[in-house]
C-alpha cells in the first residue's frame, strides 16, 4: 500500500494554510510530522481524511484518487483512522467499551481486545468509567482505540501528551511493532528526541509548504553535538571547519575527520564550558528543527 499526496493546497478566503504539499509513503513506514503550533499539522490530517475541503490536489491510496464524494469519503474512512480527541470520550462508558466500539466499527472479528489492554498495561482501570481516568490514562485509551481499529493508515496527533516517560517508551515500542505489519503511520509530535526513537522519516512544515524531509535511515554523517551557553561557545573558538551553530547555543562539530583523541578533547571542553552532555551522532530531529525554524550559522 502507498499513500500519495499530490499538490495539496488548503485556503480559507485569501489565507493559504498549506500550499502544494506532495509526498508518497509506502507501507511499513512511520512518519514524524513537525511544525510549530498553528502552521498546518492538524489541517493536513483533516484534509487528507476529507474532514475539510481541499482547494487543489489529489489524495491517492494505491493509485486510486479519493475525491470529495460520499462514496469515496466512506471508502477513505475504511482505510484511515484519526487519533481520537479526549473530548470525544464518553465519560460514563468504560475504557473497555470504547476499545470494543472502535474494534467493532473497523475490525469486528480481527482484534483481541484483552491482548491490546495487556500490551498497554491497562488491566487495572480499563473497566472503570472514563470519568475516573487521569490525563495519561485517557491518552493510553485513545491509543488503544486506534490499535483496535487496526486500519492500514493511522494519523496520530500528539499521542504522547500526558504520558510519563515509561508510557512514552511503551507507546513508542508498540508503534514500531504495529509498523512491521505493513501500516502507514503519521505522528505529529512536539517530543522531537522521541521521534528519533521510532520514526523512519521526519516531515517539517514551514511557510505553508513541506520544507524538508529528514530520512533517518539515510542520514549518517556524524557530529559531536552539545548545547553550551552562547558566551562560552564564543570563547572556545576557533572550531573545526564545517561546524554548525544553531540557535546561539547548539553546536554540531563534524566528527569524520577527527581522531579519537581530538573527539575526546572537544567533548571534554564542551562539558567544562557548561554542556550537560556531549554526544556523537548524525543530526537529529531537534537539530533540524533548530535549523529550519530558528536559523543556522555555519
Amino acid at each position: 500500500m502507498t499513500l500519495e499526496i499530490k499538490g495539496l493546497t488548503i485556503s480559507y478566503g485569501s489565507h493559504t494554510v498549506l500550499e502544494d504539499i506532495s509526498f508518497s509513503i509506502p507501507d511499513g513506514t512511520i512518519i514524524g510530522l513537525v511544525a510549530p503550533n498553528g502552521t498546518g499539522k492538524t489541517t493536513l490530517f483533516n484534509a487528507i481524511i476529507r474532514f475539510i475541503p481541499i482547494n487543489q490536489g489529489e489524495i491517492r491510496i494505491d493509485g486510486r484518487n479519493f475525491r470529495n464524494t460520499a462514496k469515496d469519503v466512506r471508502a477513505l474512512h475504511e482505510q484511515i483512522t484519526f487519533f481520537p480527541d479526549q473530548a470525544e470520550l464518553y465519560e460514563n462508558f468504560s475504557g473497555y467499551e470504547h476499545i470494543q466500539m472502535y474494534r467493532d466499527i473497523w475490525n469486528r472479528e480481527e482484534q483481541d481486545i484483552d491482548g491490546i489492554i495487556q500490551r498497554l498495561n491497562m488491566e487495572g482501570y480499563v473497566r472503570n468509567k472514563v470519568s475516573s481516568y487521569s490525563l495519561g490514562m485517557r491518552q493510553r485509551l485513545c491509543f488503544a482505540m486506534m490499535i483496535a481499529a487496526d486500519t492500514k493508515i493511522m494519523f496520530m496527533d500528539e499521542i504522547m501528551n500526558g504520558l510519563d516517560p515509561i508510557n512514552v517508551e511503551l507507546v513508542s515500542r508498540i508503534l514500531q511493532e504495529v509498523k512491521v505489519s505493513g501500516k502507514i503511520i503519521i505522528v505529529a509530535s512536539h517530543l522531537l528526541d522521541n521521534l528519533d526513537d521510532y520514526a523512519d522519516q521526519i516531515f517539517f512544515l514551514n511557510d505553508r509548504r513541506l520544507a524538508y524531509k529528514y530520512d533517518r535511515r539515510k542520514e549518517t554523517e556524524k557530529y559531536i553535538k552539545a548545547t553550551v551557553p552562547g558566551a562560552a561557545l564564543h570563547a572556545m573558538k576557533p572550531w573545526p571547519e564545517g561546524t554548525i551553530h544553531l540557535n546561539g547555543s547548539r553546536i554540531c562539530i563534524p566528527a569524520a575527520e577527527l581522531s579519537g583523541e581530538r573527539k575526546a578533547t572537544l567533548m571534554e571542553r564542551l562539558m567544562e564550558n557548561g554542556a550537560e552532555s556531549a554526544t556523537i551522532g548524525p543530526l537529529g530531529t531537534y537539530e533540524h528543527y533548530l535549523r529550519i525554524y530558528k536559523g543556522m550559522e555555519s
